[in-house]
C-alpha cells in the first residue's frame, strides 16, 4: 500500500505564491494564525472597513483547517443537551442560532464564489448498536426544539445507503454539506486579500507587547503596530497568549483517501459519522474515491503504517472493500477544550482570542470570525453569549494524559456496547 505524500487536499487544490511579512507595517489588527477562524475574521474585519494584517507561521491551512474530514453543519463538539444544562434553554438556542449562522456563511461564500468547493449535500449519523428509543429521542429534541431538519431512519433505511451489517439506526439531515476544506480556505484568502488584508505566510510571531498606542507585534524579520490583536492558532503555539493557550489541549485524528474503485457498498452521496466517542467518519469525494476519517489520540506523531490502520477500520464496517488501498493518509491536530466548546472572547486589553475548535470547527469558525469581527468594528456585544465558556488551565500535559485515559475508557465502553449488541 503506497501513501502519498501529501494529503489529498494538497494534491486537489491550487496554491498562490504568499511573501513573508518583512520590514514595519502598521494596521488596525493583527491576526495571528491563517487557519479558518483567522482567514474569517480577516474578511470580515477588511469587510468592516478595518485594515488587517494576517501572520501565519507556516502556510495558510495548513494545519486541521486544512486536513479536516470537511462536514458543514449545525452545532459544536459539544452536545446541545450538556449545552443546556451548563447554560440554560433560552442561552443555548442563542448558541445553536450563531452556528446555524456559520453553517450558512460557509455555504453562502462557497455558492456566491465557488460552487465546486461543495462537495455533497446532506449528512447521516449512525448507531452501532440497537437503539433503546433515546437515539431517536435525541434526533425529535433537536427536531423540536432547535428546528433542525432530522429525521430518524430504522434499520432497514441505512441498509438500503450502506451495505453493511453494522449499524442499527440512524438520523439524517439534509441542512449539512461537505466541502474541500483547503480549498474553501484559499477562497477566504483571496477574498481577504481582495477586499484589502495583508497576509504573510512563513511569518511566525515571536513576541506580542503591549505599548501606549496598541500592541506591536514581532516576527523574525517584520514590525507591526496595531489598535488590536487576534489569536486563532489552536493548539500550536499555547505561549502567544497564555490566557487562551493554556486552555487548549491538542487531539489528533487521522484521514485516509482510497484510490479510485467502484464504492458500490456507499449509496448515498451524504457525509456519514458513527455515535461513538471516537467513532468513524467518512464520504465519497470525486474520482470514486472514499475519505475515511477516525480514531483519535493526544500523541502528536503519525503512527507507523497509518494507511494500514485506516484501511483495516474501513474494512471492518464494508469487508467488500478490503481490495481497495488507501492512496493518502495524514495526521490532523485539533485544539479542544475541556467543555468542548469554542474559546471566543477578548481580555479585555485589546486581545482578542477565536480558538478550540476541534471536531466541529468548519461552521464555528465562520461564526467566530463574524462575532470577532462584530465586536472589534461594530462594537456588537453578541460575543458575549460565549462568557459562560471562558478559557480554563487545561493541565498540560497532565490534561492530555488524562484525555487520552477518558478516550480509552470510552472505547472500552463502545466496544461493550457493540459486544452486546
Amino acid at each position: 500500500m503506497t501513501q502519498n505524500p501529501l494529503t489529498w487536499y494538497e494534491s486537489t487544490a491550487q496554491r498562490g505564491d504568499v511573501e513573508r511579512a518583512i520590514g514595519s507595517h502598521r494596521s488596525d489588527v493583527v491576526v495571528i494564525g491563517g487557519g479558518l477562524a483567522g482567514l474569517t475574521t480577516a474578511l470580515e474585519l477588511q469587510r468592516r472597513g478595518r485594515s488587517v494584517i494576517l501572520l501565519e507561521a507556516e502556510r495558510i491551512a495548513w494545519a486541521a483547517s486544512g486536513r479536516n474530514g470537511g462536514f458543514v453543519s449545525n452545532g459544536f463538539a459539544e452536545g446541545m443537551s450538556n449545552i443546556e444544562q451548563r447554560v440554560g434553554l433560552d442561552h443555548a438556542k442563542i448558541l445553536h442560532s450563531f452556528s446555524k449562522r456559520g453553517t450558512e456563511f460557509v455555504r453562502d461564500t462557497i455558492a456566491r464564489h465557488d460552487p465546486s468547493i461543495k462537495m455533497g449535500d446532506g449528512w447521516l449519523v449512525v448507531q452501532r448498536h440497537p437503539d433503546n428509543g433515546s437515539f431517536q429521542s435525541y434526533g425529535e429534541n433537536l427536531q423540536r426544539t432547535y428546528a433542525e431538519p432530522i429525521s430518524y431512519l430504522p434499520r432497514q433505511d441505512v441498509k438500503a445507503m450502506l451495505l453493511t451489517e453494522r449499524y442499527h439506526a440512524g438520523l439524517t439531515s439534509n441542512a449539512a454539506f461537505h466541502i474541500h476544506p483547503l480549498r474553501y480556505a484559499l477562497l477566504l484568502q483571496n477574498l481577504a486579500m481582495k477586499a484589502g488584508a495583508k497576509i504573510f505566510e512563513h511569518s511566525k510571531v515571536l513576541n506580542v507587547e503591549k505599548t501606549s498606542l496598541g500592541f506591536q507585534v514581532k516576527t523574525q524579520n517584520s514590525e507591526i503596530a496595531c489598535n488590536d490583536v487576534v489569536y486563532c492558532v489552536s493548539s500550536l503555539d499555547p505561549k502567544l497568549h497564555p490566557v487562551s493557550g493554556r486552555a487548549v489541549l491538542p487531539i489528533a485524528t487521522y484521514v485516509a483517501v482510497t484510490i479510485p474503485h467502484d464504492i458500490a457498498a456507499i449509496q448515498t452521496s451524504a457525509a456519514i459519522a458513527d455515535t461513538r466517542r471516537a467513532g468513524d467518519y467518512y464520504r465519497k469525494i470525486s474520482d470514486n474515491r472514499i475519505l475515511w476519517g477516525g480514531r483519535i489520540t493526544t500523541m502528536r506523531s503519525e503512527p507507523m503504517q497509518l494507511a494500514q490502520k485506516m484501511h483495516g477500520d474501513m474494512t471492518s464496517v464494508y469487508p467488500q472493500l478490503r481490495r481497495i488501498d488507501m492512496e493518502y493518509a495524514w495526521m490532523g491536530l485539533m485544539g479542544y477544550a475541556l467543555h468542548k466548546m469554542p474559546l471566543i472572547g477578548t481580555d479585555g486589553s485589546g486581545q482578542w482570542f477565536a480558538t478550540a475548535f476541534g471536531g466541529h470547527g468548519l461552521n464555528t469558525t465562520a461564526m467566530a470570525g463574524q462575532l470577532v469581527a462584530g465586536a472589534i468594528a461594530d462594537r456588537d456585544d453578541s460575543i458575549r453569549a460565549f462568557a459562560p465558556y471562558q478559557p480554563q488551565w487545561a493541565m498540560g500535559p497532565l490534561g492530555q494524559v488524562g484525555v487520552q485515559g477518558a478516550y480509552w475508557w470510552m472505547q472500552i465502553k463502545d466496544r461493550f456496547e457493540e459486544a452486546r449488541a
